[in-house]
């Protein structure tokens, strides 16, 4: 990416429209890791660089989402207030590096290009060298866009691939919990939290109380959730059925189906389960009288 950046711009658009004209930059990295940070850096130098080879553009603003799924429009703020800007008539044209950069959802790039051009606004992708406003912008928008949207579904079908093989060694995925602590991929017992676990099946299952019940003396007696909240019956009653405080790990019990909408449901299937992963909280015979 760095030896693209070193290309010259001027070499990337030779043609732009001889008329000065109000333009802004779009630009876009998908993580918030250090190289996608860097990336992104390079990226407005760049357009610093194009800039100047073009005199008769006056860049007015730079919209930037940094750290932000390029599959959805409306999840980055950047974007949405540069389409806002546009029905206002802030500017005449958007410049950014690539369609990917733009939209990988096919639909969302035809949609508000056709929107911006109802408006006049032009949209230049300089590496793909579409105007968008030209005879044939729409039809190699469609093509490009479309070769975005297929990367994105590459790579969403590779992490979740290699997601579960690592589940499968035994890589916990997740959040520290009640009881237990989860870093770089393994669980451990959090001495503290795991004596309330310990209490609450046992008052539970041994002294017969109910959820409710036990939720209220926690709450009476000041003591705290993990996050600082207050106990439900409800609550406790998700702690009676995590199976990770009798040592088991149970994962993928959610899915995203569709990775344009990035939506998680249950998954039905596929569950990964892996019998005495860990230390447990609770012996077996407590979790199975449970």
């Amino acid at each position: 990416e760095d030896a693209m950046y070193n290309m010259s711009p001027y070499s990337l658009s030779r043609s732009f429209r001889d008329k000065p004209c109000r333009a802004v930059i779009y630009g876009r990295a998908s993580t918030e890791h250090e190289a996608q940070v860097k990336a992104l850096q390079n990226q407005m130098q760049w357009y610093d660089d194009v800039a100047r080879f073009h005199p008769q553009w006056n860049v007015i603003n730079r919209y930037i989402d940094q750290g932000i799924t390029g599959t959805q429009v409306y999840k980055r703020d950047a974007f949405m207030r540069m389409m806002e800007d546009a029905k206002q008539q802030k500017f005449d044209l958007i410049v950014t590096r690539e369609v990917c950069r733009f939209a990988r959802n096919t639909v969302d790039a035809l949609v508000c290009v056709r929107q911006l051009a109802a408006i006049g606004i032009e949209v230049y992708f300089v590496n793909d060298n579409i105007w968008t406003l030209d005879g044939d912008g729409e039809l190699r928008l469609t093509i490009m866009a479309t070769m975005a949207q297929e990367e994105s579904r590459k790579i969403s079908e590779r992490v979740k691939w290699g997601q579960q093989r690592k589940m499968e060694q035994g890589v916990v995925f997740g959040r520290s919990c009640l009881g237990y602590d989860v870093k770089d991929g393994k669980i451990t017992v959090n001495a503290d939290s795991a004596e309330i676990v310990k209490r609450i099946f046992t008052e539970y299952t041994v002294l017969l109380k109910g959820a409710e019940s036990i939720a209220d003396e926690l709450n009476a007696e000041q003591i705290r959730t993990v996050n600082g909240g207050r106990w439900s019956g409800a609550f406790i009653r998700k702690v009676l059925r995590n199976v990770k405080y009798v040592g088991d790990l149970e994962q993928k019990k959610t899915c995203t189906p569709d990775f344009l909408t990035h939506k998680k449901r249950l998954n039905s299937s596929e569950h990964i389960y892996i019998r005495n992963h860990h230390e447990p909280i609770i012996s077996r015979e407590l979790w199975e009288q449970t």
